[in-house]
């Protein structure tokens, strides 16, 4: 569980300008969000911009995905943007991210997606592009991100299919193994799937799936 401890940790690291308070279940963080360069230890000149926001921390944390709110009203609320009109800021694709990453830790989050997701909106107000590129609105977005995760081709059967071996808690030798072979997982590709399994564990895969296809 999420402490307000650690959260406050995290922020005095290197985001003097936020604060955070516990309310109810949640924790909230407020303030401005300083933009530094990636990969740079220590910049002389200091953050090269900053985003006023609001965070919405679940006490269930990383299990739930928080929110994240641009508050100034800097960036155009434009779903080409990626935020919504009420400035939640489509930040990341969340299982994607707990699938790629081994730390989850709050100060992981506000170094990674949350620095990617405000360094990418600076740049594309200098330049018109996204320096890391983007995905697709909506559900296309989604298959794309997830089929990264799982490192597969982008195909939607294929994807629901392995989604579906890998949610359960130990992917089942006699289906059919979903690289069309025809033969049985256990005598094709089996250790290939439980590689991936380790990789994308069941809850996560379960998520993927429901947010897919909401009918499993």
């Amino acid at each position: 569980m999420l402490t307000l401890k650690e959260v406050k940790a995290a922020i005095a690291f290197d985001q003097p300008k936020l604060r955070a308070t516990a309310a109810d279940r949640r924790i909230l963080v407020e303030g401005s969000y300083l933009v530094s360069e990636r990969d740079v230890v220590a910049a002389p000149d200091g953050p090269i911009a900053e985003f006023n926001i609001r965070m919405e921390l679940p006490d269930l944390y990383p299990r739930r995905e928080p929110k994240v709110f641009e508050v100034g009203g800097r960036i155009p609320r434009n779903p080409d943007r990626h935020i919504n009109p009420d400035g939640d800021c489509c930040v990341t694709v969340w299982e994607n991210w707990l699938a790629a990453s081994r730390d989850h830790s709050f100060g992981s989050f506000l170094k990674g997606p949350l620095s990617e997701y405000f360094l990418g909106q600076f740049w594309f107000e200098k330049t018109g592009k996204w320096p890391f590129g983007e995905r697709p609105h909506g559900l296309k977005g989604l298959e794309e991100a997830y089929a990264d995760a799982l490192g597969i081709a982008n195909k939607r059967e294929s994807l629901l299919y392995h989604l579906r071996l890998l949610s359960q808690d130990w992917p089942k030798g006699h289906w059919p193994c979903p690289c069309g072979s025809g033969k049985a997982l256990r005598r094709c590709h089996h250790q290939d799937l439980m590689a991936m399994h380790r990789r994308v564990p069941p809850d996560i895969a379960r998520r993927m799936l429901l947010r897919l296809d909401p009918k499993n």
